[in-house]
């Protein structure tokens, strides 16, 4: 189920901001939360209508953030949908560097929802390299594989 309200920042939605969870905006634009600790968010945006795609990276409290992405009248403008069930779309961020990017008649239509973000809060865009993101929940699948056996030896070295 999707909603409109950062989780955590609607407690009748019953649900809480940890990391993994993501927004899309209607433009492309996606959000990926990457950490949430003592109060903190670390978050990406991805701006894939930028030829070649590109990404911030950024971090803010956690009621700060609750409020920047949250769409309510009067405190954000930017309408991002939200996902705390379901993997982030990492074939999305892929599918980008396939296809040529698309025209706009209007100059308003350039900026996507992660360009105005950023601009708003004077976030600096990195290029975004294919080779960074390819595999990437499968490297982090491996990662905790790998720390979990290394455990599981020091355990068992230890009980022996």
């Amino acid at each position: 189920m999707s909603t409109h309200d950062v989780p955590g920042a609607n407690k009748a939605n019953h649900d809480v901001l940890t990391a993994g969870c993501w927004a899309e905006h209607e433009d492309g634009s996606l959000l990926f939360v990457k950490g949430t600790e003592q109060g903190q968010v670390v978050y990406e945006l991805y701006d894939l209508a930028q030829d070649p795609p590109v990404y911030y990276q950024d971090a803010m409290t956690d009621t700060t953030f609750k409020d920047q992405f949250s769409f309510r009248a009067g405190i954000s403008d930017i309408d991002w949908v939200w996902h705390d069930k379901s993997p982030f779309p990492w074939s999305r961020v892929m599918r980008t560097f396939e296809r040529p990017a698309p025209l706009h008649a209007d100059v308003q239509d350039m900026l996507s929802a992660a360009a105005r973000v950023a601009e708003s809060l004077k976030l600096r865009a990195q290029g975004l390299d294919q080779n960074a993101v390819s595999g990437r929940t499968e490297r982090s699948t491996s990662k905790q594989r790998s720390i979990l056996e290394r455990l599981e030896r020091a355990f068992e070295a230890f009980a022996e």
